[in-house]
């Protein structure tokens, strides 16, 4: 059996019951594919409404947690009641919440000025994108030439080296993040919402998580034993997730089971 069939075989049994469903998801390679340009990354129009009929049941709550700043990240799934985690998890809004961690509050400017700096770099190297998201920067690569990346790496060391010595880096798909310097993964926000929403929600409550990336990794191994965790992707890399789905026309025929749940349950 597949991960795909034991996954909505679990859902659809949950769903016979009584309990709840906290539903977490990344956005870019979960949700929707991966693209070019993220600004390209249109959520479908099915899956949003899945995701709206989700949001409405008193069963299920959702939250969407991205590398995204959070409002680029409310734009693009354009759904109100559903709870928004932006810059890895570094912010968080939605229904009686709000959250952004004081210690990358605190860093906002040096990370500000980073991004400045790179902005009026970035036109010496063809291609090169500079995102500023608040909480985080971002520099795109994808259209830069294979032999120019080295040119991007370097401005962005003399960027930091200059600016903001206590930022770290990492490297996503074509992209590298600026982020603060702070103890908070993806992990810790998903627990943190998790926190919140359990007294609301009906007991026994279903919680899955999933997303694409090695950022959620960090979630996958915080969440374990806790919820269904579940990558999304090809095979390689290992990953600390209990599940995989293949793609994302998978998470949408589980986005469904689970819609189809919670309105069957609501028009009972």
């Amino acid at each position: 059996m597949s991960d795909l069939a034991r996954l909505l075989t679990w859902a659809e049994k949950s769903l016979a019951g009584p309990g709840g469903i906290l539903l977490m998801t990344d956005y870019d390679g979960t949700l929707t594919p991966i693209v070019d340009d993220p600004a390209d990354a249109v959520l479908a129009e099915q899956t949003r409404e899945d995701l709206a009929r989700l949001a409405r049941s008193p069963r299920a709550s959702v939250a969407v947690i991205s590398g995204r700043g959070i409002a680029d990240l409310r734009a693009h799934v354009a759904l109100e009641g559903l709870i928004y985690a932006g810059c890895h998890g570094l912010e968080i809004e939605g229904p009686n919440l709000l959250f952004r961690h004081p210690d990358a509050l605190a860093q906002q400017g040096m990370l500000g000025a980073v991004g400045d700096v790179l902005i009026r770099r970035a036109p010496s190297v063809s291609g090169m994108r500079v995102e500023t998201k608040g909480l985080a920067v971002a520099v795109h690569y994808r259209h830069v030439a294979a032999d120019e990346i080295r040119r991007v790496e370097i401005e962005l060391a003399r960027a930091i080296q200059e600016q903001g010595s206590l930022l770290k880096i990492f490297h996503g798909t074509k992209v590298i993040e600026v982020l603060p310097q702070v103890a908070w993964t993806k992990g810790e926000c998903a627990q943190w919402i998790q926190e919140r929403l359990r007294p609301s929600l009906p007991e026994p409550a279903l919680w899955l998580y999933l997303g694409d990336d090695w950022t959620d990794e960090h979630a996958f191994e915080v969440l374990s034993g806790q919820a269904l965790t579940i990558r999304v992707g090809d095979a390689v890399p290992a990953s600390k997730a209990a599940y995989r789905l293949n793609d994302v026309s998978e998470v949408h025929q589980l986005l469904a089971l689970l819609a189809d749940g919670v309105t069957a349950e609501s028009r009972a």
